[in-house]
């Protein structure tokens, strides 16, 4: 399985080929009949283009690294599509059909490669704030990712089995990229956490239930109006086939507030609120809930080392931009406080 995660970890440093803004334009009037302006997005493997058609209507269109599986391109879509019949009111994006009726075009680019893309709604709103956590809104996010779940449950599709180094069950993975960043911060802190919580994820989350799940609901992710209220779920790339307590313990780490101070109790409240909304729609066991911190940990740990491991490795990329050190070791020191709390539990 690590050979999987190395796999996956490989398409994160992709050599880029990027699609002229015009070549965006061109598809848009070509494949769906629309007279665009367009303007670039951020991805992590994607590449990303907000479409603004006459009256003011955006889409994205969302074109495929060359190297991606077709199977994996395929994931979201079919993905969405399955949302919309199973959840109509689900925030979600749309999928634009093309003139002959695909939900995706094939098209050769400016350097002869034959590529993939397909064409989204855009929804409105802007991403939630990080630095602005509230229990109202972390309560608002877990019932969102507990109603995904639930409309979810009959989904399936054979890219899903795929190994991301996000999927918190291959955070035994995590301690050989740590092995590639000579200069990470708090380097022993983190392996401490990986020996403390490695063993628990390897015996315990197999046995728990497993499904297709959303896995990132950060706030990047997560829309919100100006009144602050949540309007829209994007970015299904990191979509798999894991534990649903894992899209708990995702989303719960995510929506951590910055300021968490060790001892405080601040952080085990915070993931108790994500947690309590999800399972008002996906009641959680206590089998579940028993690993839910050590996930969380899994995830806070996942986030410094891949993040710092891509920085290092792709330092041309504009996706990532390095973290500060205190940052670091404050994140690293609430992994440890919640995985030393799981195991006394």
């Amino acid at each position: 399985m690590a050979d999987d995660v190395s796999a996956f970890m490989a398409t994160m440093v992709m050599h880029p080929h990027p699609l002229p803004l015009p070549r965006a334009v061109d598809l848009a009037r070509e494949y769906y009949g629309l007279e665009v302006d367009a303007a670039r997005l951020t991805g992590e493997r994607d590449e990303n283009f907000r479409l603004t058609a006459a009256g003011g209507v955006d889409y994205v269109l969302k074109v495929a690294h060359p190297a991606e599986s077709p199977g994996v391109t395929d994931l979201t879509t079919a993905a969405l599509l399955h949302l919309e019949s199973q959840d109509p009111g689900l925030p979600c994006p749309r999928v634009v059909r093309e003139h002959g009726g695909n939900n995706h075009i094939r098209f050769t680019d400016d350097q002869r490669i034959e590529r993939s893309a397909r064409l989204l709604s855009y929804l409105p709103g802007r991403p939630l704030d990080p630095a602005a956590p509230s229990r109202l809104l972390r309560g608002e996010c877990g019932r969102l990712g507990g109603r995904l779940i639930r409309a979810l449950r009959t989904f399936r599709h054979p890219a899903a089995h795929r190994a991301l180094v996000w999927d918190v069950r291959h955070a035994a993975c995590l301690a050989g990229l740590l092995g590639q960043l000579p200069g990470f911060p708090s380097r022993q802190a983190a392996l401490a956490v990986l020996e403390r919580i490695v063993p628990r994820i390897d015996s315990q989350l197999p046995q728990l239930r497993q499904q297709i799940v959303h896995n990132d609901l950060n706030p990047k992710n997560i829309l919100v109006s100006e009144a602050g209220a949540v309007t829209g779920i994007i970015d299904f790339g990191d979509m798999t086939h894991t534990a649903v307590i894992a899209d708990v313990a995702v989303t719960a780490a995510e929506h951590l507030p910055e300021d968490c101070s060790v001892g405080s109790g601040e952080a085990a409240a915070s993931v108790l609120d994500v947690a309590n909304a999800y399972h008002e729609s996906v009641p959680l066991s206590h089998q579940e809930l028993d690993l839910l911190t050590t996930l969380v940990a899994a995830r806070l740990v996942a986030n410094m080392v891949v993040h710092e491991w891509h920085v290092h490795r792709n330092p041309a990329g504009d996706h990532y931009r390095p973290l500060a050190a205190d940052f670091i070791h404050a994140r690293l020191q609430i992994a440890a406080e919640l995985s030393l709390e799981a195991g006394s539990s």
